[in-house]
């Protein structure tokens, strides 16, 4: 039997040290070869893997730095800036476009809410992300102020893990009751992706004035719960637009936005409890006397408030 011999090409290594130039027209291109796979390419870019064939550099710093990190990321048609800034500007109308198959121009959902959950954690843990301040602490029984510690310390250490745990079910309640939107779980998945990174980015840019403010301003730890609410408002927004190209009336399509936001709030809440009551136990299992410790500083307490009145003497 014989063999049939493959022609191969011959990759031109002047390509890899070329200068990126004006794009030209694709008709003004000489075929070459794509550096990647060896594809004679007429076009700009290679049909067999996507390749720029004919705009490839040399590899420097200086082209990393000025070029190539800022063209990939914050490129105005493509990249994590695009895909933040029409998730700002037009989510719903975005979410749909995704779903439909425009994706080229997109961050990946899941690589952009990692990366996102990523930097946005170490802007806060940079600041602290502990919102007692010292006399609240030197007060607080051991246990509490044990579980809140353990707390931030699995929370800085594993920063996109409650929102990977938290995507299917917020992703499983918005499915049901954004039905009329016709995405399935997979696709209300992903659009999770998105509308989680993007919350985390308003979160982050409410919080942080407030963890930077509040040693000075010691009022401001009883408005830190408020940091939610741009979260829930905008994710509300989001499913009201998610609903638009719906024949439901108005209040409906806000009906169903609203309370998907609430029930994925109280999912949040629902699993931050779990994890607390897990360092508890964990805690108590380790050190009996913690738990003692806590029913002591309680039991003053409770008898202060259920002590009688004193009497007015004559």
């Amino acid at each position: 039997m014989k063999s049939v011999a493959t022609s191969t090409i011959t990759i031109d290594p002047a390509l890899a040290h070329s200068v990126h130039g004006v794009a030209a027209h694709a008709s003004e291109h000489a075929p070459a070869a794509c550096l990647n796979c060896g594809t004679l390419v007429a076009d700009r870019f290679c049909g067999h893997c996507g390749q720029d064939a004919h705009h490839t550099h040399r590899l420097t710093l200086r082209f990393l730095l000025l070029h190539d990190l800022p063209h990939s990321i914050w490129h105005i048609d493509k990249g994590i800036g695009y895909t933040f800034r029409q998730m700002i500007t037009r989510p719903g109308a975005t979410l749909h476009a995704y779903m439909a198959g425009r994706r080229a121009q997109h961050f990946r959902p899941i690589s952009y809410l990692l990366l996102i959950c990523a930097v946005c954690m170490l802007l806060l843990s940079a600041v602290g992300m502990n919102p007692m301040s010292a006399s609240q602490q030197a007060d607080m029984p051991q246990l509490v102020q044990l579980t809140m510690e353990r707390y931030l310390q699995l929370y800085t250490k594993y920063p996109t893990l409650i929102y990977i745990v938290l995507l299917p079910g917020n992703a499983l309640l918005a499915t049901w009751l954004l039905r009329p939107a016709r995405f399935n779980f997979a696709e209300m998945l992903l659009g999770q992706a998105f509308v989680s990174g993007t919350t985390t980015v308003i979160s982050t840019v409410v919080m942080l004035p407030m963890m930077l403010l509040t040693p000075y301003f010691p009022v401001l730890q009883h408005y830190m719960v408020l940091g939610m609410l741009p979260y829930m408002v905008y994710t509300a927004w989001v499913y009201r637009q998610l609903l638009e190209p719906t024949r439901m009336p108005v209040e409906d399509k806000w009906v169903r936005s609203i309370g998907t936001v609430v029930l994925q709030t109280l999912l949040l809440f629902a699993s931050i409890a779990v994890v607390y009551v897990a360092i508890i136990f964990s805690l108590v299992r380790q050190d009996p006397t913690l738990l003692k410790e806590l029913q002591q500083k309680k039991a003053p307490s409770s008898a202060a408030r259920h002590a009688p009145a004193p009497q007015p003497t004559r």
